[in-house]
C-alpha cells in the first residue's frame, strides 16, 4: 500500500461520519427511446406462462441463480425483502416481509432481534405457523454436507460462532444431521420465542438486514430435513410460505396456483398478480425468445434476451424489452503471483496496466449501449458511497498506447512482452477477451487467452500461490445494490471469506479490510459512504483491478404482460407483480 493510501485510511478512521454521498438515483429500466411506457396495473387474474432452460429446486439457502431467485420470491418469504419499484432507490431497500418492523439493535449494536408476523403460515395439510426456529433451520442448514450453500460466507463473517458450527456439522455422519440441525446452534442464533430471534454479530455490521432478504436467511419447514438439500427431491416435497405452490408437474411443466395460507394482507411485498403460473423447463435461451415473440410464453425465468436479438428489438424501438440499470460488474483481476508476477508486484508497472485497456472496445464486443456502459470503479450509481472516480482517466476511456507501452517496457526485470488472460468460455468471455488481445497487441504485448469451462475456471481462479495467470476476466453480480459495499468486496479481498468467491488474484488487502471493517460498522449513511469511497479509491489505485464495464441483462415479455418491474436483487422482475390481459 502507498503511503498516501494509509495516510487516507488513518483520515477515515478519524473523520468517517462528515462526509459522503450514495450517489444519484438511477432509473429502473431503460425504454428505447420515442415509446411510451406502458403505465403500471394492478390488474389481477390470469395464468402467466414461463419457460427455463433448467427448473430451480426451490431451496431457498441455494438460490445462487437468477431462476432461483425469481422462482423462491414466488415459494418463499424471508425476514426482510425488496420490493417491485419502478423507482430503483426504493427497490434497493429492504423492507419487513415476516418481520413485523425494523429490526432492534441492542445498544452497543452486537445483537439483532427480530420479530416475525404471527400470522404467515405453511402450506401444510394442516397449516402450521412459521416460528423463529423454522428460521433458525434455514440458516444452519447452509452448511449441510457435501455441497454447502455457496452464499455461506456472509453469515460465517457475520454472526458469532456460525462459521465454528458450519466445521462441526461438516464433520458429522450423515445420519446424525437431522439431529445436529434441530438440536444444536451457532452461538450467535438465539430462538427467544416463537415470535422473536435474536442474532450475536461478531461487530456491530449496519448491513445485516441486507443479509436477512437474501434467499438463503429464508425460514424452512422442519419437514425439509428429510430431503438432500437443492435436490429434485427438495422440490417434489416443497412447502410455501409464498403466495404460490406447485399443485402439478408433468412432463418438465410445473403448474402453480395460489397458496391458500397467503393473503395480501400479511405479506407487503408481493401482489400475487397472475391466478395461476406455468413453468415449462427444458427451453433453451433462442427457443424461449421465439415462443415469447410468437405469443405461445410470456416471459423466461432466468435467460436474458440473445444479445442479437435484442439489438435488433432496441433498434426497432419494440416496448416489450427491458434493460435494468443495474447490473453485473466486469473486471480484470490483476494476478500477483502469475507468470509476469515479478513485473507486476511493481507498482509503476501495475499504473500502466491500468491505461492499456480500451473500454470503448469492450463495451463494443458487448454490443454497446444500453447492454453495456463503460465503468472504471465497481461501485454502482445505486450503491452506498458511489462517487464518479478513475485513477487512471485516458481519452474517451480508450486507453493510452503510449503511457501503456512505456510503462510495461520499463519493468524492473526486463520489458513485458506476454501475459496470460484467464477466461470462462462463454461467448460473452470470448467477446471481450478478443478485443482485448487486439488492445495489448498494439503496445508489443501478446496476450494469451486460457478460457476454461467454469468450474476448471473457479478453481483456477482462487489459488494464488498457484496462480498460472497474470490477468483474471471477473464478472460480479451484487446480491443487492444499496448498502452494497460488503456483496462488491468482501468475496474479493477477504482472505478468510469462505464458500464461493469470483477470483483471488493474491493482493495484498490488509488496509482493505481495516477501512472494510470500518464501512460495515459506520453508523450513518454518510460515514458508510465515505468508508466506502476510500476503500474503493484503494483498490483502484494500486490496481488489484481494472473496471471494464457493467453488464445490463436485456428481458422481454409477451404483449399480454401489462406490467414489469424489476427487482435488482433477484435479476429479473417479480412474477408475482405481473399484471395480465389482451395487449
Amino acid at each position: 500500500m502507498t503511503s498516501t493510501v494509509a495516510a487516507g485510511l488513518a483520515a477515515l478512521l478519524a473523520l468517517v461520519g462528515c462526509a459522503g454521498s450514495a450517489g444519484p438515483a438511477a432509473t429502473a429500466s431503460t425504454t428505447p427511446a420515442g415509446v411510451a411506457t406502458v403505465l403500471p396495473t394492478d390488474k389481477p387474474g390470469g395464468t402467466l406462462r414461463v419457460v427455463t432452460d433448467a427448473m430451480p429446486t426451490g431451496d431457498p439457502g441455494w438460490a445462487v441463480t437468477t431462476a432461483d431467485r425469481a422462482f423462491a420470491r414466488l415459494v418463499s418469504r424471508t425476514l426482510y425483502s425488496y420490493p417491485a419499484s419502478a423507482d430503483v432507490d426504493s427497490a434497493v431497500v429492504a423492507r419487513p416481509d415476516l418481520a413485523v418492523s425494523a429490526p432492534q439493535r441492542s445498544p452497543n449494536g452486537l445483537v439483532i432481534t427480530v420479530r416475525l408476523s404471527s400470522a404467515a403460515r405453511w402450506d401444510t395439510p394442516t397449516p402450521r405457523r412459521i416460528v423463529a426456529n423454522d428460521v433458525a433451520r434455514g440458516l444452519k442448514r447452509l452448511c449441510l454436507p457435501p455441497t454447502p450453500s455457496p452464499l455461506r460466507g456472509y453469515f460465517a463473517a457475520t454472526i458469532v460462532g456460525f462459521n465454528a458450527y458450519c466445521t462441526e456439522l461438516f464433520t458429522k455422519p450423515l445420519d446424525q444431521l437431522k439431529d445436529f440441525i434441530e438440536n444444536q446452534s451457532p452461538a450467535g442464533i438465539q430462538v427467544v420465542s416463537n415470535t422473536d430471534i435474536a442474532f450475536h454479530l461478531i461487530r456491530p455490521y449496519t448491513d445485516f438486514v441486507d443479509l436477512l432478504a437474501l434467499p438463503e436467511a429464508a425460514p424452512v419447514p422442519v419437514e425439509a430435513d428429510d430431503y438432500q438439500p437443492n435436490s429434485p427431491d427438495y422440490l417434489n416435497h416443497l412447502i410455501s410460505d409464498g403466495p404460490y405452490h406447485v399443485t402439478s408437474s408433468a412432463d418438465g411443466v410445473y403448474s402453480l396456483g395460489k397458496d391458500g395460507q397467503w393473503n395480501r394482507a400479511i405479506d407487503g411485498i408481493r401482489q400475487a398478480l397472475p391466478d395461476h403460473i406455468t413453468i415449462t423447463s427444458g427451453v433453451t435461451a433462442a427457443d424461449a425468445q421465439s415462443q415469447i415473440e410468437a405469443g405461445k410464453a410470456d416471459i423466461t425465468l432466468d435467460s436474458a434476451v440473445p444479445l442479437d436479438r435484442a439489438t435488433a428489438l432496441f433498434k426497432a424501438a419494440d416496448p416489450r424489452l427491458s434493460v435494468p440499470t443495474t447490473g453485473s460488474d466486469l473486471f480484470l483481476t490483476v494476478g500477483m503471483h502469475g507468470p509476469a508476477g515479478a513485473a507486476l508486484s511493481d507498482q509503476d508497472v501495475r499504473d500502466a496496466l491500468a491505461t492499456c485497456v480500451d473500454r470503448i472496445a469492450v463495451v463494443e464486443a458487448l454490443g454497446d449501449p444500453p447492454f453495456a456502459s463503460a465503468a472504471s470503479q465497481l461501485l454502482q450509481p445505486t450503491m452506498t458511497g458511489y462517487s464518479p472516480l478513475d485513477p487512471f482517466p485516458t481519452q474517451d476511456g480508450a486507453g493510452d498506447a503510449t503511457t501503456c507501452g512505456d510503462g510495461l517496457a520499463k519493468a524492473p526485470d526486463g520489458p513485458v512482452t506476454e501475459l496470460t488472460l484467464l477466461t470462462t468460455d462463454t461467448a460473452t468471455d470470448a467477446a471481450v477477451a478478443g478485443a482485448l488481445v487486439e488492445t495489448f497487441a498494439k503496445v508489443g504485448v501478446k496476450l494469451v487467452v486460457d478460457a476454461k469451462a467454469q468450474s476448471d475456471f473457479d478453481a483456477a481462479a482462487v489459488s494464488p500461490l498457484q496462480q498460472s495467470w497474470d490477468l483474471a476476466l471477473t464478472t460480479v453480480t451484487p446480491l443487492w445494490y444499496g448498502d452494497a459495499g460488503r456483496t462488491v468486496f468482501q468475496p474479493l479481498f477477504d482472505p478468510t471469506w469462505v464458500g464461493q468467491r469470483p477470483v483471488d488474484g493474491g493482493y495484498d488487502a490488509k488496509e482493505v479490510l481495516d477501512t472494510m471493517s470500518v464501512a460495515l460498522q459506520a453508523p450513518t449513511p454518510a460515514s458508510r459512504a465515505a468508508a466506502w469511497g476510500v476503500l474503493e479509491s484503494t483498490v483502484l489505485r494500486d490496481v488489484a483491478v481494472i473496471p471494464l464495464a457493467v453488464l445490463y441483462e436485456p428481458r422481454f415479455r409477451s404483449s399480454s404482460v401489462l406490467s414489469f418491474n424489476q427487482v435488482p436483487s433477484v435479476g429479473t422482475v417479480d412474477l408475482t407483480d405481473l399484471a395480465l390481459g389482451p395487449a
